[in-house]
């Protein structure tokens, strides 16, 4: 399958839904209470599933976008810099799909009901008091980090692309500005051009 040159819209609203997810994600996470220490689940905590699992089918169908729409890296890059680039690409998925899914098997291991937003309830997988499950589940936390620092190296590899290189290279996932041609007091002009035997 031949390659595009840029992101399409479908993938840059992907990309930019679960950015925006994200940062309510991880604050909403990081200040709930330590539910390692019996205290009851609340709204918080069912707002923090809900978007986990919204989350997951984002993440989902952006892997199934991905792969049906490649992109091509950025002819400007060295190679260094486009296998670096690939890298911190596919850590991403990787880490967001472990992320969620081990916030998944926490919360089932336990046993708690699951709604998307108090309005339909989401299935909990098969594993309630299965030791295997807490143990996979207790990760959840260190996968947390590792995304965050994925996400860190992304944010810092755009940042310095804009501000230092300024070689575009954040322009491919940015919305594409329309371009608008002002004809407005212009009058068109005819150019009458001469036989070649006129000329002098």
């Amino acid at each position: 399958m031949a390659k595009q040159l840029h992101y399409g819209t479908t993938a840059k609203v992907f990309h930019w839904l679960i950015v925006a997810l994200l940062i309510v994600q991880f604050p909403l996470g990081w200040f709930l209470p330590d539910i390692h220490h019996g205290v009851k689940r609340g709204d918080a905590m069912t707002f923090h599933i809900s978007f986990g699992i919204t989350i997951l089918a984002l993440i989902v169908l952006r892997f199934f976008w991905r792969i049906t729409h490649p992109v091509a890296p950025a002819s400007s890059l060295p190679g260094w810099q486009q296998l670096i680039s690939e890298a911190v690409h596919w850590l991403f998925y990787a880490f967001v799909f472990a992320t969620t899914m081990t916030g998944w098997i926490f919360a089932s291991e336990r046993g708690w009901s699951i709604s998307l937003f108090f309005a339909t309830p989401l299935p909990t997988l098969p594993i309630e008091g299965s030791l295997l499950a807490r143990s996979i589940g207790n990760w959840h936390g260190t996968m947390e980090w590792s995304l965050f620092l994925v996400i860190g190296a992304h944010v810092a590899a755009a940042m310095a692309h804009t501000f230092i290189f300024r070689d575009r290279i954040m322009q491919r996932m940015l919305p594409e500005k329309p371009t608008v041609v002002r004809t407005k007091g212009l009058k068109p002009e005819v150019v009458v051009m001469k036989p070649a035997q006129d000329r002098v």
